[in-house]
Order: C-alpha cells, then structure tokens, then sequence
C-alpha cells in the first residue's frame, strides 16, 4: 500500500520519461528501493531500465574513444617534446668524451626494439660499470632504478659470481634478478662470468636514448 500518492505519481511520471531509479529516487525525496519497489510491477519501468543500459553503453563506448584518442595526441606530444629535449642534450653532450664512449657502448651491445626498457647485455663487467655510470651522469636515473641479470653456466658458484659483479658494477646483490643457467658443453675460460644483464625499466629515459642513439650513428657514417 503507498502511503505517499503525491510521491508515487512523481516516481511513475518521471520514470515514463526515461529517468534512472537513482535520478528518481532523489528528485521525488524517497530511497532508490521504494522507487524501485514501487515500479517492480510497472512493464514499463523493466524497458526504460534496457534503454538506459543500452544508452549509458553507447556513451561510455564514445567517452573511452574520446579518451584514448586524447591520451594518443597526449603520447605524442611527449614524445615529440622528448625528441627535441633529447636532441638539444645531444648537441650539448657531444662534446664530452666520457659521453661518446658510454653511448657507443650502448649502441653497439644495448637493445634497440624494446621501447620501455633499457638493456645492456656483455660478458665484461667493466663494460656495464661504465655504462651504469653513463646512465647516472648523463640519463640522470637514480641508481636504485639499475637492476641487474645474469646468464650463468651450470655447476659455476653463483654467489661468488654474483658478488664479482656486484664489487665491479656496484650493483647490490639484492637487485639482481634471478640467475639463468645454461648447459655449457662448450665451456670456455672467456665466459667464466657468465653474461651480465644491465636492466633500467624507464620509458623517458628509454627515448632519450633512443633519439642520442641515431643522432650518433648518424653523425659517424655522415
């Protein structure tokens, strides 16, 4: 029994004009289950709920493309403004030697595809200390960041290595990744250390490099 009527009519009213139970719940002044109690035995009210639905679909459907398309010319636009910023700082580091080396080491054992991830893979672990220090000095990324990996033989003492590499790179042992193994039937004393893995997950710096990379190749075959 409604004790209401005025308030019953309201709620009826406004849902045959398309209104949402939430809508009118709050603009007849009543909880959203007595509207909907009110209207479980209206035809109408289970319709209007599908239309809503399939509208408030189709809304969220355009509102996510808007979305995306926004954060694309966003995207674009850093990386636009990067790719500018990192070609000035080019110009700029050129002239440094201890530049030149790390980034020639870079682009001659550093990954090329990967667009979030810096890596620097080699057998040599002087060769990731100067890349490490390139990357703090010149990349700015704070050494917490630097995550190390290695590629082992088995039946090598992986403590005694990782510590080896960890004194040369001055990476702490509790930011190496988990070691791989490799069978070695071929075992030769020139990889005695396995393969070190440099690691920075750093999509700013990860184009910066990118843009120094080819503007180095660039200026060595021109």
């Amino acid at each position: 029994m409604v004790r209401n009527k005025e308030k019953y009519r309201q709620v009826i009213s406004l849902r045959k004009r398309g209104f949402t139970l939430e809508e009118v719940a709050k603009y007849c002044g009543v909880s959203k289950s007595t509207a909907s109690r009110w209207l479980k035995n209206h035809g109408f009210s289970k319709q209007i709920s599908e239309i809503n639905y399939s509208r408030a679909r189709r809304e969220n459907a355009k509102r996510l493309k808007l979305i995306i398309k926004t954060r694309h010319k966003e995207r674009s636009q850093r990386y636009k403004d990067v790719q500018n910023f990192a070609a000035t700082e080019f110009r700029h580091y050129s002239k440094n030697p201890k530049f030149m080396i790390g980034l020639s080491v870079y682009v001659s054992t550093g990954n090329q595809g990967d667009d979030k991830v810096i890596r620097l893979s080699h057998k040599n672990p002087v060769i990731h200390r100067l890349f490490i220090n390139f990357c703090q000095e010149f990349l700015g990324i704070d050494k917490s960041k630097i995550h190390f990996w290695l590629i082992l033989y088995k039946k090598t003492e992986e403590l005694k290595i990782r510590k080896k590499w960890s004194k040369i790179t001055t990476i702490p042992c509790s930011r190496f990744y988990k070691t791989q193994f490799i069978n070695n039937k071929k075992e030769g004393k020139n990889l005695h250390l396995g393969v070190g893995n440099t690691i920075i997950s750093d999509v700013y710096c990860r184009h910066r490099l990118r843009v120094w990379s080819n503007l180095f190749q660039q200026s060595v075959f021109v």
